[in-house]
């Protein structure tokens, strides 16, 4: 199949950045990486408060910076800003956790390259791995290193991470997905989905290891559920037929997808079955979608609608949207994503959807999601 030059080259470009992320994170000492936002001095506070009022720590900081202009060592050819101009001869947006959609004065075209990024996912876990951990380590490869050993094969699942995803022409291009405590880094692109160590890859068409996904079939479902508008969204978008995990009400977002997935002998990493974003942020979402729409088929992907008397709000914004306040209008790879409706929002709590992902191989997910679509409770989007 076809790939775009210059979406390689912003790809590649992305990869560097994404290595630069893991290397400076990982030597970040630890008071630097855990240090709380209300302890910096009041411009960085005003910069870097998240609009949701959760916490914002030096690991946060550090991250959003690098992806965006590139830290403070410019030969790695700084962040995404300069990337945008370099390889697309355009000017682009990018959307992240902390600052929100940056600049706020461009406005989105249907070619505007937009990342959408959380520059670490996981904020909470990071802090409780500090605490565990940093007594005795020096920087934050040593905390990570101790997580590893200590989470075994969890820590593919759970673990923080960091993400891009890049959308352009109201297309998904690429998402890259890193986990901080394994190193892995996940490719999603139009050639697949791939897997690499971090420090290894230099060169997405170097990467030759493809993601598996599993054939188990099952209904057992992994969402956000903590809180009552979580649980008033996942009653009105009928996410109830599905059994949900109850010990994990608040599980990793954009690395969601790994529970999906089978190892090296095709046995299922997990006893997930389908995986939902229920109500939830678009930088933890996109990357699983991302991932569905470039697997080749093995998932699929469904966008909800939630009925009236259960309609829930964050920041001001419906967890559900209908279609003409929501970026998708039907099957991706036909009706592509509206990117204009970027515009309408600065923070990515404001862009917001219920979607579900299920392997095509689980029957029993897709004959269930299927007869949500037939009954309009849903819409195929992958």
């Amino acid at each position: 199949m076809e790939v775009l030059t210059k979406d390689i080259q912003m790809l590649n470009a992305s990869l560097i950045v994404m290595k630069r992320v893991y290397k400076m994170l990982g030597n970040l000492a630890i008071n630097k990486a855990g240090v709380h936002i209300s302890d910096l001095p009041a411009e960085v506070r005003e910069k870097y408060s998240r609009k949701d009022g959760k916490d914002t720590i030096g690991l946060d900081i550090v991250a959003e910076d690098i992806i965006s202009i590139g830290g403070e060592v410019v030969a790695y050819g700084g962040g995404h800003y300069s990337l945008f101009q370099r390889i697309y001869d355009i000017s682009g947006v990018i959307i992240t956790e902390e600052r929100g959609r940056i600049p706020r004065e461009l406005r989105i075209e249907h070619n505007t390259p937009i990342l959408i990024s959380d520059p670490v996912d996981g904020t909470a876990p990071a802090r409780k791995l500090i605490e565990d951990f940093g007594k005795d380590s020096k920087n934050m490869k040593e905390v990570f290193a101790k997580a590893k050993q200590a989470m075994g094969d969890s820590a593919r699942l759970t673990s923080s991470n960091s993400s891009v995803t890049l959308l352009k022409d109201n297309r998904i291009v690429f998402s890259i997905i890193l986990n901080l405590i394994t190193g892995e880094i996940y490719v999603a692109y139009e050639r697949g989905v791939f897997v690499g160590h971090i420090n290894k890859v230099t060169d997405v068409e170097k990467m030759k290891t493809r993601v598996r996904f599993a054939d188990q079939e099952g209904l057992t479902m992994l969402c956000y559920t903590k809180g009552e508008k979580y649980q008033n969204n996942r009653l009105g978008t009928h996410l109830r037929f599905f059994p949900v995990v109850d010990e994990s009400s608040s599980p990793i977002g954009p690395l969601r997808f790994a529970y999906l997935m089978a190892d090296s002998r095709g046995k299922p990493l997990s006893d997930i079955s389908i995986i939902a974003h229920n109500g939830e942020k678009i930088q933890e979402a996109l990357p699983n979608i991302a991932v569905a729409f470039f697997s080749g088929g093995e998932l699929q992907a469904y966008k909800l609608f939630c009925d009236r008397e259960y309609h829930s709000y964050r920041a001001g914004m419906q967890l559900t949207p209908n279609i003409a306040n929501s970026i998708y209008r039907g099957l991706i790879i036909n009706t592509g994503l509206r990117l204009t409706f970027l515009n309408n929002h600065d923070y990515p709590s404001q862009f917001r959807d219920t979607t579900v992902i299920v392997p095509t191989a689980n029957e029993a997910g897709v004959t269930m999601m299927r007869g949500m679509v037939e009954r309009g409770f849903a819409m195929q989007i992958v």
